[in-house]
């Protein structure tokens, strides 16, 4: 059966989706196939993980994480808080925070605000993308941010 609302544009989305500090992995796909330029994925994984793969057009920004035990993330939060400045980010551009299935890019959504920038958190990470069946980009030369 076929969706007969409405399609919204991009940009309303993107504002929505920034004012509730959240994006579904539904909406990041309908964003990236309208090719939507200010808007950037940043992957927060650990390098590891980003090795299996990336949703497509992601921005790296490695950090340290409890691969044996996910749910803490006192070694994720040591390791963003030394490298997070937010001068090493575009104030002009939408990061949509990226981890494998949500609790970091909680712990990063608040610096980036803090910081000036206009961010959102994937709901669900990229276990969600991968439910959707969306599929992931094989890192080669993974783009990273600069850091220090």
């Amino acid at each position: 059966m076929m969706d007969n609302q409405p399609q919204e544009n991009p940009e309303e989305i993107m504002e929505k989706v920034l004012f509730n500090e959240m994006i579904s992995v539904k909406q990041l796909k309908q964003l990236m196939d309208a090719g939507l330029t200010q808007m950037t994925p940043l992957d927060l994984r650990t390098e590891v993980e980003q090795q299996e793969g990336l949703i497509p057009s992601s921005l790296c920004f490695p950090c340290e994480h409890n691969l044996a035990n996910r749910q803490d993330t006192g070694a994720f939060s040591k390791d963003f808080l030394a490298k997070f400045d937010p001068s090493l980010f575009d104030p002009e551009v939408r990061y949509v925070l990226i981890c494998r299935s949500g609790p970091r890019t909680a712990i990063a959504l608040d610096h980036f605000l803090d910081g000036g920038l206009q961010a959102c958190e994937l709901i669900g990470g990229v276990v969600e993308w991968q439910r959707q069946a969306y599929p992931l980009e094989t890192p080669e030369d993974l783009p990273q941010v600069a850091t220090g």
